[in-house]
């Protein structure tokens, strides 16, 4: 079964224009479920209804590609920047199928990166004013380059098709072309460019060499977190706080990875959340370490082990605990240096725990990583990580055990203070884990 595939039949019709010359039957197969399915609703000889079921829908494929075309980079590369906020309509219009549609039917599909994977959901839906239900609702999580080749295939085969029908000078045609003409030294700007969801046909010249200016100040890795975390209305501000923290690792104290470097981390699993990684990492670390799950004392435990102190508070340009950006971390061989931003400890020492599971994951000995709200599977998984390290769900259900009634406010609050952490960690661990929580 593959995750994604994209397969189109053409059909022949007299004309010249795009949309006659790619008129094509178009199956698109999620996770092996055909999310392009649908029942036509007509009317029988007797005024009953009657629905023909369909596994592919009849369309010029010409809009699809050219929608393909017009956000090749924020389809590959864009992620959501929270798990907090809701899509707003740009972002739905650079990873919604519905931006396609030109007058025709199409499935509700989205394509959302998140880092080394694309994120494919479709829903069932019945398209206003039109004769057809689309039936199928469908899940995947996909390498990027699986992905990213199903789409090029497709995408040549309706220009190839519009060459063959003498079709030409195209939206498509032209964009495509600047696309396949990409050179290796150009990659990673529109990589960037795409992460941050916009087009590198469309950036400036101011733009283009702050984001150069960046790569060399930054790296290419932690400027690629920075574009993940960022949008282009606030790129320049969370970039002078991603600098502040990238300044600040070269002044902190060193801590240590010898501890836990021996320990290995879980693989990422596609097929499940991401953060089951991080929770598995921190249930793996504290059995290695000898550490009950039920202490409240565990994730100090490991920070003194690791040698980071997060009671020291830096001085930053950062004046909101909840910018894109809160840290940053170096790893190099078993040494590591932690930036901290927050003004509270407790935010603090959430930071502190997302950066002992980024250094310690961290794919080569030497690395340097960001810790952001993207939504991307590695910090998804080193914020499930600091999660169940700081506010360990045992922990928590043995003090509910307790209670006769709900988990109050105030038991939250209480609970947090004892571990050091913000109340929203508590809060939301409970609450994930089958605890009844009293918001009253």
């Amino acid at each position: 079964m593959s995750d994604f595939e994209l397969q189109v039949d053409w059909i022949d019709q007299e004309g010249r224009n795009q949309s006659d010359a790619t008129l094509a039957s178009l199956l698109i197969q999620v996770g092996g479920v055909a999310v392009t399915e649908f029942t036509a609703r007509h009317m029988n000889k007797f005024g009953g209804p009657l629905r023909n079921k369909c596994k592919a829908v009849q369309i010029p494929a010409y809009f699809v590609a050219e929608w393909i075309a017009d956000n090749w980079w924020p389809i590959l590369w864009e992620p959501r920047k929270n798990e907090e906020e809701a899509d707003d309509d740009e972002f739905l219009s650079r990873h919604s199928l519905l931006t396609a549609q030109h007058g025709f039917s199409l499935p509700r599909l989205e394509f959302v990166a998140s880092g080394g994977t694309l994120q494919i959901s479709a829903r069932a839906r019945d398209p206003r004013f039109s004769d057809v239900r689309f039936c199928n609702s469908a899940r995947a999580t996909a390498p990027r380059e699986k992905v990213e080749s199903e789409l090029r295939q497709f995408v040549q085969s309706v220009v190839d098709r519009l060459n063959d029908r003498r079709v030409s000078e195209t939206w498509l045609q032209d964009t495509w072309s600047l696309i396949t003409e990409t050179k290796d030294d150009e990659l990673n700007f529109c990589r960037f460019v795409g992460a941050l969801g916009m087009s590198p046909y469309d950036v400036d010249d101011g733009f283009a060499k702050l984001l150069e200016r960046l790569e060399v100040a930054l790296g290419e890795r932690l400027l690629m977190d920075l574009c993940l975390a960022s949008s282009e209305n606030d790129f320049v501000s969370v970039s002078k706080v991603a600098e502040d923290a990238v300044a600040l690792t070269r002044t902190v104290e060193k801590s240590t990875l010898s501890p836990i470097e021996a320990i290995s981390v879980p693989q990422d699993n596609y097929a499940v959340p991401a953060f089951r990684r991080g929770l598995q990492a921190a249930e793996i670390l504290r059995k290695r370490l000898g550490i009950s799950d039920t202490d409240p004392n565990a994730a100090s435990r490991i920070f003194d082990m690791l040698e980071i102190d997060t009671t020291l508070q830096t001085k930053s340009v950062q004046r909101n605990d909840d910018v894109a950006v809160t840290g940053a971390v170096v790893r190099f061989e078993n040494e590591m240096k932690v930036a901290l931003l927050q003004q509270t400890e407790a935010k603090r020492r959430f930071a502190a725990a997302r950066a002992v599971f980024s250094a310690w994951s961290s794919e080569t000995p030497t690395e340097s990583r960001l810790l952001t709200s993207a939504v991307t599977r590695d910090q998804q998984a080193n914020r499930a990580f600091a999660a169940e390290l700081t506010a360990p769900k045992a922990l928590i259900r043995s003090r509910f055990r307790g209670k006769k009634s709900k988990f109050t406010q105030s038991d939250i609050r209480e609970l947090a203070d004892e571990l050091r952490v913000s109340p929203d960690v508590v809060r939301k661990q409970a609450s994930n884990n089958g605890v009844t929580i009293s918001f009253g």
